[in-house]
């Protein structure tokens, strides 16, 4: 299965498109000035392939384009990846369009909406690449997790940026990054082929079948350990059932035979509490609901009868005062009614100050204190008898209130007596369970051939696929993988003529990096000096590492993409144009360079591509053959009538 690149573009505000076209198979060279966006290249990729972080750069591109396209080639079928422009300060945008089975770029930007998010455009690309499930389990010492590799490690041995191509202690792309050092290291078996397309599968058969046997073999070992002891645990089981009343039996037998049966016995007890009640407390509720109501009733009648001898008490009074008012107002008889003057003394005529009633008004007086008399007279007997009522009424609710009073007393002791039948019950229940638990197993062990047949299966099969996992058939698979790369990473520095080249070389997977093997001792590439050996150094790791990956199509991207391999020989900002590639040291080395990544293309044609982004330019028709675009006189990637 290979995934190489068809086209690169990026759509302006008003929906134009650009495009970088590139040929499959071969190597293709995207060559021009300095500040014309070549590297960006590099970087659109990393963004669509589903990267978290937008790093291409904040300027004339981020201010230009809304989306960032590539269009992928998979065995003949295209696969559009679009991706919007981070818009402000953010760092990365979720608006991501797939679309496979696509024959080529679209024209505008209409049909451009998300349609799926990062982990799954991640996931769609890892289906791509033909990535099978698969788990690297690190060794036993090591504090990382277990890792899936995915199409986010494999674009890792992909891409060379600028900055990574020419450092002498960074390899591969985003090696710096934290935990990516960790993820190339723990991926590499996988992608080199080390680990089987159903290693993780098999590793999932074995961990499934050394749970199995680790449970029978915890069954067989607790039904010996009954076994062992069976007397001793027989007997304290049977002494706990005649503690719960589960066994009647005054003396306990000594025989092992007669302590199954009397335990079976036990276990087969199924009595229940002779009295179930799903809620103890229903009837508690009810009956104090019902003291609340008879108080309240009470406490009604009580201040009714409290009413009722207060008016008594006033009416009482009432009348005692009203009859000394009589006996003072009968004294009217011995005035003559015929006293007209009001200010006269009725018994001295003399004169008064004040005025005194007449006679006929004094009369009146009396006959009203007399009528009211009479009416205290009539009620008295009605209250009389309301009182009485009412005292047989409170007398009749305080017999209410002192039986409820029983009653709930009488449901709290039989609430109580539950709980603790219930409690018995539950406690007889496991020990029935505990004895059950002792027959079964003691009956397992007393006739085990089928246990330990199944533990003598499982013990083979847990075997059988540790063979198949084993961790060292793999290491020495990876040994095998790693010395084939040795063997294409000393050709390819020879043909480069890197310094040390004449020496063994290989790729030192803890560390990530090339180490020659020197007369002297190991040197690593950070001992290994000039820019024009880290560059060669990073290109002839990574063809040989690419040279494996297409022999035993792995599922990694069929491209390999480096921006400005020449920058050793020719700085960034130094834009010499043509050179003819013989004229000096720096052009012979810059041409060596070139010719291998064509070479190394042609030979792995059409299952290999190669895209440089460089502002060299060599006048050779192989290198002529392979521009894909020349970005110079005014060309750039982004197109001047877009700067608005």
């Amino acid at each position: 299965m290979s995934v190489q690149l068809r086209a690169i573009a990026i759509y302006s505000h008003e929906g134009e498109r650009r495009e970088v076209r590139f040929n499959l198979g071969c190597l293709n060279i995207v060559t021009g000035g300095s500040k014309t966006g070549k590297s960006a290249l590099l970087d659109i990729v990393d963004y669509c392939w589903g990267r978290d972080e937008c790093t291409i750069p904040r300027g004339i591109i981020r201010q230009s384009v809304s989306w960032f396209a590539i269009l992928l080639d998979r065995d003949g079928e295209g696969v559009l990846i679009a991706r919007r422009n981070p818009t402000g300060s953010a760092k990365v945008s979720d608006e991501i369009y797939i679309q496979r089975g696509i024959d080529d770029l679209p024209a505008d930007t209409a049909s451009l909406s998300k349609n799926v998010t990062a982990d799954g455009l991640r996931s769609h690309l890892s289906k791509l690449l033909g990535i099978s499930e698969n788990l690297y389990q690190p060794e036993a010492s090591a504090t990382r997790l277990p890792l899936e590799a995915s199409a986010g490690h494999a674009i890792l041995f992909a891409l060379q940026f600028q900055y990574e191509i020419a450092h002498p202690r960074l390899l591969f792309h985003r090696q710096s990054d934290p935990y990516v050092p960790a993820a190339i290291k723990d991926t590499l078996p996988y992608f080199l082929g080390a680990m089987e397309d159903d290693h993780f599968l098999k590793l999932k058969r074995y961990e499934e079948a050394r749970a199995r046997l680790r449970k029978l073999e915890r069954e067989f070992a607790e039904a010996r350990a009954l076994s062992d002891e069976a007397k001793g645990t027989a007997l304290n089981l049977a002494t706990e059932a005649r503690r719960h009343n589960l066994i009647v039996a005054d003396v306990l037998p000594d025989s092992i035979p007669e302590l199954r049966a009397l335990l079976a016995t036990a276990a087969a007890d199924n009595n229940s509490p002779t009295t179930i009640v799903d809620d103890p407390t229903a009837d508690l509720s009810d009956l104090e609901e019902r003291r609340r109501e008879v108080r309240s009733q009470l406490q009604g009648v009580r201040e009714d009868i409290n009413d009722l001898q207060r008016l008594q008490r006033e009416a009482t009074e009432f009348e005692r005062e009203a009859t000394e008012q009589r006996a003072r107002l009968s004294a009217i008889g011995l005035v003559s009614s015929e006293a007209t003057a009001h200010d006269l003394c009725p018994l001295c005529d003399s004169h008064l100050a004040t005025p005194v009633p007449s006679v006929e008004e004094l009369e009146r007086s009396l006959r009203g204190l007399e009528s009211q008399l009479q009416a205290v007279g009539r009620d008295t007997p009605r209250l009389q008898g309301r009182f009485r009522e009412l005292e047989l009424e409170r007398d009749r609710m305080e017999d209410e209130l002192r039986s409820v009073q029983r009653d709930i007393g009488q449901r709290i002791s039989e609430n109580e007596r539950l709980r603790v039948e219930q409690a018995q019950f539950t406690e007889r229940a496991r020990v029935r369970g505990r004895i059950g638990y002792y027959l079964e197993n003691v009956q397992a062990v007393t006739s085990n051939d089928g246990l330990r047949l199944a533990i003598a299966r499982t013990g083979a099969e847990v075997e059988e696929l540790a063979k198949a996992i084993d961790q060292e058939a793999m290491e020495e698979r990876l040994a095998t993988a790693l010395g084939l790369i040795s063997r294409d990473l000393t050709r390819f520095a020879a043909a480069l003529e890197l310094e040390h080249g004449e020496n063994a070389l290989r790729l030192d997977r803890k560390n990530l990096t090339v180490v020659a093997d020197t007369i002297d001792g190991p040197l690593p590439l950070t001992q290994i000096g000039s820019g024009e050996n880290w560059v060669g150094y990073h290109i002839a790791a990574h063809l040989a590492l690419h040279r494996l990956f297409r022999a035993r199509k792995r599922p990694v991207p069929a491209f390999l993409m480096m921006d400005q391999p020449s920058q050793a020989h020719y700085p960034r900002e130094a834009d010499i144009g043509e050179i003819a590639g013989t004229d000096d040291e720096d052009q012979l080395a810059v041409a060596r360079l070139f010719r291998l990544l064509f070479d190394f293309a042609e030979e792995l044609t059409p299952r290999m591509q190669i895209i440089v982004t460089d502002h060299v330019e060599l006048i050779k028709d192989w290198f002529h053959s392979s521009i894909a675009e020349k970005w110079r006189d005014g060309i750039k990637f982004v197109p001047a009538n877009w700067l608005r």
